[in-house]
C-alpha cells in the first residue's frame, strides 16, 4: 500500500498468491534460520500461516516449505 492508501501490485517472480482454502489443509514445515535452516514445526497451511503472522507480530521471523522440500539441500 503507499501513502494514498492505494494498494500496488508489485510484478514480482518471487510473488506468491495466498493460497486457496483446499490448500489449507496441504503440510508444510516451519523453519527458522540460525546459521543453517532449522526446522520446528510440522503443521497444515492454514495454521502455518497463522503462526507467521504471530510471529512477526512479536518481532520473529518464521519460513514455510512444503514437507518434500529440505531448505538445507540448497
Amino acid at each position: 500500500m503507499d501513502s494514498t492508501g492505494k494498494v500496488q501490485i508489485m510484478d514480482s517472480p518471487w510473488h506468491i498468491p495466498l493460497p486457496m482454502e483446499e490448500s489449507a489443509m496441504s503440510r508444510v514445515t516451519v523453519y527458522f534460520y540460525n546459521d543453517g535452516w532449522v526446522p520446528i514445526k510440522y503443521c497444515y497451511l492454514g495454521k502455518a500461516i497463522l503462526l507467521y503472522h504471530q510471529a512477526r507480530s512479536a518481532g520473529k521471523e518464521i519460513f514455510l516449505f512444503p514437507v518434500n522440500l529440505d531448505p538445507n539441500s540448497f
